[in-house]
């Protein structure tokens, strides 16, 4: 009878034992469990700081960059219209002298008429007449195709600005798809999800890297007026006239 109670307490110690080496055994794991629980909040809290820094300077610099873009764009305009009422003043300066010249010289030609009467000289005030009419037409219609120029550039320059906003929005969606990519990475449990996650963040680089440079062409094309192969590099017209031509070369 000793011994059986003896056996019998001695099995109750083994499971005492047992059940205090589970329960140590628990707060082990449990702990081991919250420090990785509380490491991976740590790393994910750096995380969305890292973000949040790099939204606020991203930020800060697409302000930067829309603001210097309409001060240049208001530049840029001031100048076109500049640069246009200059040449129209030079055009229009220039057909005003050669009327007057034409006019004097109409005068002296008609009061050499009256002296002498020749029917040549008659005939040569009245050509000269012709030339006054047509330099006056030439000059309008100057004026009129400048005016016509003129408004092609700044249908261009619109339509380039669009483009420019087009592409920097699709920049921002493109940017917003890689960090969503980049956290889908940092949160595979497998290494194929890894893999797939990794594999869409590079694609959406290489997309935003074209989208960055076509929008670096685009902004070239704005800051030289959107002029195409028509249009010296300077930002003077190409003409091609008579060299004897006195309003040859005015722009």
């Amino acid at each position: 009878m000793a011994e059986k109670k003896e056996s019998s307490v001695l099995f109750s110690l083994r499971e005492l034992r047992e059940i205090e080496e589970e329960r140590i055994q628990e707060e082990h794991t449990a702990k081991k469990q919250a420090e990785e629980s509380r490491i991976r909040a740590q790393q994910e809290a750096e995380r969305r700081a890292r973000e949040e820094e790099e939204n606020r300077r991203r930020a800060a610099e697409d302000a930067e960059r829309r603001a210097r873009e309409a001060v240049e764009n208001r530049e840029r305009e001031e100048r076109l219209r500049v640069e246009e009422a200059e040449r129209r003043a030079r055009v229009e300066a220039q057909a005003q002298l050669e009327h007057s010249r034409m006019h004097k010289e109409l005068e002296i030609r008609a009061i050499e008429a009256q002296k002498k009467k020749p029917t040549w000289l008659i005939a040569v005030a009245g050509g000269l007449v012709l030339v006054v009419g047509i330099l006056g037409f030439w000059a309008y219609n100057r004026s009129q195709q400048a005016d016509k120029d003129k408004a092609a550039a700044e249908q261009r320059i619109a339509q380039l600005e669009k483009d420019i906003a087009s592409t920097q929005g699709n920049i921002d969606r493109l940017i917003k798809e890689k960090d969503a990519a980049t956290e889908k990475m940092l949160a595979a449990k497998t290494e194929e999800e890894r893999k797939a996650a990794e594999a869409e963040r590079a694609a959406k680089q290489r997309e935003i890297d074209a989208s960055r440079d076509r929008l670096k062409n685009l902004r070239d094309s704005v800051k030289h007026g959107g002029k195409s192969g028509g249009e010296k590099p300077d930002g003077k017209i190409k003409v091609n006239c008579d060299p004897n031509d006195p309003l040859c070369g005015i722009n």
